[in-house]
C-alpha cells in the first residue's frame, strides 16, 4: 500500500503534533510502521520507540474491503454476491442487508434498493415547495427500503454515505438533510452508515429491532 501524499506531507503532521496539548491520538492503517522513509512511518516508529501506547483495532467494518489493500478481497466479495448497485459501498451493504434480514426476528420483512422517493411518498400535502420539488425530482431515491411483506409498508430506510462524496460535500449533506425531515414527517426512520463507519451489521440489527419495539 503506498501512502497518500496528502496525509503524508510533512508540514500537515507538523502542524498535528506541535498543536497537542493534553494528547495526540493517530489513526493510521495496519503495516503503517513499516512504511519506511516516510514522514507517517517515522512518526508511527517514533510512537513506538518511546513505549507510547498503541492500540490495535479489533474493530471490523464491512467497508474497509474499499480501501486499496484490499482490493482484490473486494473483487473476491463482489463476484461472490450479487451486484445491485455500480457503487461497491451499496454492494458491500446489500450483503450486510441481506444476512440481518435472513436472522428468524426479521421473517417477516424485505427490503428494495433505489426507491424513487416519489414513490414512497403518496400525499405530498406535508411538504414545503422546496421540499415537494426534491421528492418529484427523478433523480432521488432512497438507497435502500426495508418494508413489512405483508402491508408492504416501508419501516427504515438505509443511506450509504460515503465519505468522499458526503463529508466535504455542503451541497448534498444539505439534501441528505431535506431527504431525513421528508422521511420523519411521514414516519419513516432513517439509518445512514458512513463508510468510515464499524460493526454494520450488529448496528443495522440493533435499529431494525428498535424500529419494531422488539
Amino acid at each position: 500500500m503506498k501512502v497518500n501524499d496528502f496525509a503524508d506531507n510533512p508540514n500537515l503532521i507538523n502542524v498535528a503534533v506541535s498543536r497537542a496539548v493534553n494528547q495526540l491520538i493517530v489513526v493510521v492503517a495496519e503495516g503503517s510502521d513499516k512504511w519506511h522513509g516516510t514522514n507517517i512511518g517515522d512518526l508511527v516508529t517514533y510512537i513506538r520507540y518511546n513505549n507510547f501506547e498503541i492500540v490495535n483495532s479489533e474493530i471490523h467494518s464491512v467497508f474497509d474491503l474499499l480501501y486499496r489493500r484490499y482490493s482484490d478481497k473486494l473483487l473476491e466479495v463482489i463476484n461472490n454476491a450479487n451486484k445491485v448497485s455500480v457503487y461497491h459501498s451499496e454492494n458491500l451493504m446489500n450483503i450486510v442487508v441481506k444476512k440481518v434480514l435472513s436472522q428468524p426476528a426479521f421473517k417477516d420483512l424485505s427490503y428494495i434498493l433505489h426507491q424513487p422517493l416519489r414513490m414512497l411518498i403518496k400525499d405530498p400535502s406535508k411538504l414545503t415547495n422546496d421540499e415537494r420539488k426534491y421528492v418529484m425530482n427523478v433523480l432521488t431515491h432512497t438507497d435502500f427500503v426495508i418494508f413489512n411483506k405483508m402491508d408492504k409498508q416501508p419501516i427504515l430506510v438505509v443511506e450509504v454515505d460515503g465519505h468522499a462524496f458526503h463529508a466535504n460535500n455542503p451541497a448534498q449533506l444539505k439534501r441528505d438533510e431535506m431527504k431525513d425531515q421528508i422521511l420523519g414527517k411521514y414516519g419513516i426512520p432513517v439509518l445512514r452508515m458512513k463508510t468510515t463507519g464499524s460493526q454494520e451489521e450488529k448496528v443495522h440489527q440493533k435499529k431494525l429491532l428498535a424500529v419494531m419495539r422488539l
